[in-house]
């Protein structure tokens, strides 16, 4: 299973999807492989979209707790790495 820590997500109402928002264990590779040691891998910031069981109303509206329960079911490769922004340098 995945490890995942939730840090946001949202939906639109009427739609069965949520866009979910966590950090995900293993999620970058930082270093590759060399010819005596394995690739290594770090946490990263990314982002899926999971299936809602009906249309979100307010009144089956998802709360963090039903999200965060849900995150060891998601499969690490339905994850979507999301990198830093970067800034120009100065000149």
């Amino acid at each position: 299973m995945t490890q995942a820590t939730l840090k946001n997500f949202s939906y639109t109402k009427g739609s069965d999807l949520i866009e979910v928002h966590a950090i995900v264990e293993d999620a970058v590779q930082v270093s590759p492989a060399t010819l005596y040691d394995p690739p290594e891998f770090a946490s990263g910031y990314c982002v899926t979209t999971i299936l809602w069981d009906e249309e979100v109303t307010p009144e089956n509206a998802p709360t963090h707790s039903d999200i965060e329960k849900r995150l060891p079911w998601i499969p690490s490769e339905d994850w979507t790495y999301v990198p830093p922004i970067e800034f120009p340098d100065d000149v």
